[in-house]
């Protein structure tokens, strides 16, 4: 077992109630949202900010417990998980300028969506899914695609019974720590497998978003646990 796999191992032992320090990279509604989830989980936030200093960013650390902000790479410099919470179709730059990211648990809750038109239309922006894109990026990480298929408001305050996240990623262990997470946050989540699966999941955005704006025949699609 290589180091670092093995300091992923030691770290999920210790479990989901250990605290960590989670990089919270982008102050948007998503960033707000699992910010301040994570900050009532009692892990240490740092807000990964273009401007710490802004208003806006300055205002979101009052509101979440036990948070600072700082630059995006120094965030991540200083974090054990990080979470890309930055519009999906910048989520490639802003991968490349954090830094050494290895053993590290990256959270991907990106969708890489190019809107056009009114009402709007949205199409599937990149090759290859954004999961395995930071994957690329950063292979000694250990990338989970989560919280995509969802939207921020149900994020912070989830119906009964709670939405079914997918997970998809290479590391077993990276993604059970993160489910402990969507189920302390109140969610649900299923394994879907390898990040390879991530586009998959992007994909249903895309379908579902120009279902929502034009589709003559709504509908919906949700995960469902089979037991």
């Amino acid at each position: 077992m290589r180091p670092r796999t093995c300091f992923l191992a030691a770290l999920l032992f210790v479990g989901a109630a250990q605290a960590e320090t989670i990089a919270v990279v982008g102050t948007g509604n998503v960033g707000m949202a699992l910010g301040t989830e994570f900050a009532a989980l009692e892990h240490t936030v740092i807000y990964g900010s273009r401007n710490p200093e802004s208003e806006k960013t300055r205002a979101l650390v009052d509101r979440t417990p036990n948070a600072t902000a700082a630059l995006p790479a120094e965030a991540a410099a200083r974090a054990d998980v990080i979470v890309l919470a930055v519009p999906g179709m910048v989520t490639e730059s802003v991968v490349s300028g954090l830094g050494d990211l290895s053993g590290k648990i990256i959270i991907d809750p990106t969708n890489p969506l190019i809107v056009e038109g009114d009402p709007p239309t949205f199409t599937y922006g990149t090759d290859r899914s954004l999961g395995e894109i930071v994957q690329e990026a950063h292979p000694d990480a250990f990338v989970v695609k989560a919280f995509n298929t969802i939207n921020w408001q149900l994020m912070i305050d989830p119906p009964t019974p709670p939405p079914v996240i997918p997970l998809a990623g290479d590391n077993a262990e990276a993604k059970r720590q993160v489910a402990e997470w969507v189920r302390a946050m109140g969610l649900d989540s299923v394994d879907v497998g390898g990040i390879y699966h991530a586009r998959a999941t992007e994909y249903l955005i895309v379908m579902l978003l120009n279902n929502s704006f034009t589709g003559s025949e709504k509908f919906e699609v949700v995960f469902q646990r089979v037991e």
